[in-house]
């Protein structure tokens, strides 16, 4: 009657990026059924992961189990890396890299004295 057209917009790499990343931090639910016939869903986001292992950590389970979501979820952030194409430029002077806690650096050389030595 009036004459208007809704025009779609063109999705752009950035917008396919987006996409990929989406699908990588929340990949959709997965369905199983248990022994009982009862279906159930796995959520393999990586928020619901790392909630889950906090809570499994602070009650003192630190088990193969809690160790691969830890890993899975590191996986989850290293292919957005690559998706992102983001690497950081490190310095040439720079001797190691310190995560997070670098109020604590002097602990952490110790400890990586000891890893060196170990392996």
């Amino acid at each position: 009657m009036f004459g208007f057209s809704i025009k779609k917009k063109n999705k752009t790499p950035a917008d396919d990026k987006i996409e990929q990343i989406k699908n990588i931090l929340f990949p959709p639910l997965k369905t199983y059924k248990d022994s009982k016939g009862n279906k159930f869903h796995v959520d393999h986001s990586a928020d619901t992961n790392l909630t889950s292992v906090l809570l499994d950590l602070e009650e003192g389970y630190n088990d193969e189990t809690a160790q691969k979501t830890i890993k899975n979820v590191i996986d989850q952030l290293e292919e957005i890396r690559k998706v992102l194409e983001f690497y950081q430029a490190l310095d040439k002077d720079a001797k190691y890299i310190v995560a997070d806690d670098y109020e604590n650096l002097e602990k952490d050389n110790e400890r990586m004295e000891l890893w060196k030595k170990h392996y």
